[in-house]
């Protein structure tokens, strides 16, 4: 069954100085597929303050641009939910590591099964040079102690691809301005709304990474403060 022409699917998108990456991105979103089965699509990126071409770049591939007043992994989402209007959002990062040709199978789990809520494991299909040891040894890490810690079974808490319905996610009050936003709204999603992690590819980054042993110390310790704050 089509969905209402009235359903509107948003592809948010962090950004902050990927213009090797962001158009490539952009381009591999199925748009033309969406708008065929009844969809209503905009790609917006919530631009940190970007010192190169990424804002010039992603509006020329046809996206909007919220321009955030700092950078921020989780900042930048915060502040981008609070100014988008849609059904469902499906989120990615703007460095072409994510499969967004996957984005409508998604979206038909979501509708279909009456979640709320999809999250990704990328293990499922890790492409070669797509995540070196050290940073597949932290996520594992990471997403063990939040399992462990609050009693979920994700094998990828790190993810950066969701799919949700707009509405639901405004009301989880996820805060963390910093990398660890990820993990927070896994862990408030599926505990509090009909969540599912599905899994999906995983691709080489284009352009330079911009993680680093500090995110993961960070990303660590905000379990146990996060743990400690929903306690009872």
């Amino acid at each position: 069954m089509l969905p209402s022409l009235r359903k509107k699917v948003v592809f948010l998108f962090p950004a902050l100085n990927e213009e090797e990456g962001i158009s490539h991105t952009i381009e591999g979103i199925p748009l033309a597929e969406l708008k065929k089965e009844g969809y209503e699509c905009e790609v917006v990126v919530i631009d940190g303050q970007s010192k190169d071409r990424t804002v010039e770049l992603a509006r020329k591939a046809g996206a909007t641009v919220i321009i955030a007043p700092r950078k921020g992994y989780g900042f930048q989402y915060i502040y981008g939910l609070a100014r988008i209007k849609g059904d469902f959002v499906i989120t990615g990062d703007a460095d072409g590591t994510y499969p967004f040709k996957e984005a409508r199978p998604m979206l038909r789990t979501l509708i279909d099964g009456n979640y709320d809520f999809l999250t990704t494991n990328r293990f499922a299909k890790l492409h070669t040079g797509s995540m070196s040891f050290m940073h597949g040894v932290g996520n594992r890490i990471l997403t063990l102690t939040g399992n462990i810690l609050f009693g979920l079974r994700l094998k990828d808490n790190q993810s950066g691809m969701w799919c949700f319905r707009l509405d639901k996610i405004r009301d989880l009050g996820v805060a963390n301005e910093d990398m660890a936003f990820s993990e927070e709204i896994k862990i408030r999603a599926f505990k509090r709304l009909r969540s599912l992690e599905v899994p999906i590819s995983y691709s080489p980054r284009i352009g330079t990474s911009k993680l680093n042993y500090g995110h993961a110390f960070r990303n660590f310790f905000f379990l146990f403060k996060l743990r400690f704050s929903l306690r009872g």
